[in-house]
């Protein structure tokens, strides 16, 4: 019986597929590969591979620095127990270089103006002090209008007031001033991921806090003659306040309650403080706590 050799070379690399699926962990490579972990330990393996060649033997140092990027590879890190090294050692700072520092603030669309949003929404006659004295809360002719106008952005099908694709691009155009076919969402996990080309704009945790900022830029646009005019920075830092005032759910009408909670990733863990609405169980907003009041809390 003639074996062919593609049969024979087939056979071989089969171990080989189940020794390299056995070895690797796809929650720490592909999509899921954390840069400042990556880093790290590609870099210890550089400092022991030129440690090896220092004392006379570079092949080998080459030979181990090779099996290391390997591991890595396979593995997402070199170091047992990296992700928890990173996230107790790492300085923010570090992980600020590769985007990953707990509220590290979008490139774009989302950085602090000139204009302080709590003055400007209070003197806009958006917030008013609650009966008890003690808070803000949207002022009743402005959450009249928001409610009108997140209704009509719902979409024009009935599920669930789902929204498309469409929908979704005309207000992010409306939202940034930006033309529409530049622009693009990626939903991921329930958040938005907003880009000009290639540019990551901002962020959503959610469709109803996309739908909550879409509503409220309606509603400034018409109240303020300056506002279409205002740099982003300045109208996402407003609109970024005004949400954390929001108190129905601009997607089901559900109550939106505070809840304290811990945020983790491979890198870091910090506590945040963040509206979800009871009925659909969507995140509207989300703050992080500082460290004073993280402890206090505890």
């Amino acid at each position: 019986m003639n074996v062919s050799r593609d049969s024979v070379v087939g056979r071989l690399r089969q171990p080989a597929r189940a020794v390299v699926g056995r070895l690797r962990q796809p929650e720490y490579t592909g999509a899921n590969r954390c840069l400042p972990c990556t880093a790290v330990n590609v870099g210890i393996a550089a400092a022991g591979a030129g440690a090896v060649a220092a004392v006379g033997a570079p092949l080998l140092g080459a030979v181990g620095f090779g099996g290391a990027l390997g591991a890595i590879w396979l593995r997402g890190y070199l170091v047992p127990g990296t992700p928890e090294l990173t996230k107790r050692y790492l300085p923010e700072r570090a992980l600020a270089l590769f985007g990953k520092a707990p509220g590290n603030a979008e490139p774009r669309g989302l950085g602090v103006g000139e204009v302080d949003p709590e003055t400007y929404l209070l003197d806009a006659g958006v917030l008013v002090e609650t009966p008890a004295g003690d808070d803000f809360a949207f002022a009743p002719d402005f959450a009249a209008s928001w409610r009108a106008a997140a209704e009509d952005g719902a979409g024009a099908t009935p599920d669930e007031g789902r929204r498309t694709d469409r929908d979704d691009l005309a207000a992010l155009a409306a939202l940034t001033g930006l033309d529409r076919h530049e622009l693009s969402i990626d939903w991921r996990g329930g958040a938005g991921f907003a880009y000009a080309g290639e540019e990551r704009i901002g962020h959503w945790e959610s469709r109803p806090a996309f739908r909550a900022d879409a509503a409220a830029d309606r509603v400034l646009t018409g109240l303020d003659g300056d506002w279409a005019d205002r740099p982003l920075a300045e109208r996402s830092a407003v609109l970024g306040a005004l949400r954390l005032f929001v108190a129905e759910c601009p997607s089901c009408a559900g109550d939106v309650a505070l809840e304290e909670r811990v945020v983790e990733s491979c890198c870091s863990s910090y506590d945040v403080v963040a509206g979800r609405c009871a009925g659909c169980d969507a995140r509207v907003f989300e703050l992080r706590l500082p460290a004073s009041l993280a402890a206090a809390s505890e």
